[in-house]
């Protein structure tokens, strides 16, 4: 079980924008502001990101990312198909393949170290959410119930506190920079903490270069530097085999 949740955390951590268990720092100031609603925070990022059109545009993701864990290098290679709703995410650690997660056809497998399990309903909604590369734009069509709690400060930036509600796993905690309008932040069951750093252009969209995952599971936060992004490409079906 814990080799699992460690590996789904490495998947989840290669989705564009997530899209983990563990409660914000614990000197993170709360403070509620009335005035602010789910919709002007979410008009904010969108403006930031690039725009509903731009966002919308958005058929495919492929991203490949480089970390370090205590002196083992992981290659992380991921392709999201939101069209066709299928997800790759390869995991290498020194060259050697250590884990393969593979979402089609409504279904979904981890493979490592010689062994297969199949994801569960819970752990697959986690995915499919995430296979929205701006799910703030689909609330309604994946069932997310949105809330604003308000502000917290996030490594030593105001933000925006959203909950997102679908169930299970696949419930989140979104946190939105009150300064640019950018996602700095998500916290969930499935992957931890993810925080989006470094944010650059990539075809018109702002999008992290730099992602940190914190999670229970691994010894030590986990930095992963974004080596290539490319978007809407024209996807084989073996990609996903």
């Amino acid at each position: 079980m814990k080799k699992t949740r460690i590996l789904l955390a490495l998947g989840l951590l290669t989705m564009p924008f997530m899209s983990h268990a563990r409660a914000s720092d614990s000197e993170s100031v709360i403070k509620v502001v009335t005035e602010n609603s789910v919709k002007e925070v979410i008009d904010n990022y969108v403006k930031a990101i690039g725009g509903e059109t731009k966002m919308k545009s958005v058929r495919n993701i492929e991203m490949k990312m480089l970390a370090e864990i205590q002196g083992m290098n992981l290659d992380i290679h991921s392709v999201v198909d939101q069209e066709n709703q299928k997800l790759l995410n390869v995991t290498e650690m020194n060259g050697n393949v250590v884990s393969k997660t593979v979402v089609k056809e409504g279904a979904g497998k981890v493979m490592a170290m010689g062994q297969e399990q199949v994801l569960t309903e819970q752990q697959l909604g986690a995915f499919k959410n995430q296979m929205y590369g701006f799910q703030e734009l689909f609330l309604d069509e994946l069932g997310i119930t949105a809330t604003y709690e308000g502000t917290e400060v996030i490594e030593g930036e105001e933000a925006h506190k959203l909950t997102f509600e679908s169930g299970g796993d696949a419930n989140t905690t979104e946190y939105y920079s009150v300064e640019t309008g950018l996602k700095v932040q998500t916290v969930s069951n499935t992957a931890g903490t993810i925080s989006y750093k470094d944010y650059k252009e990539v075809d018109g969209l702002m999008m992290p270069m730099t992602l940190v995952i914190s999670n229970a599971m691994l010894p030590m936060p986990l930095e992963a530097k974004v080596t290539f992004v490319k978007l809407n490409q024209d996807l084989d079906d073996s990609v996903f085999n």
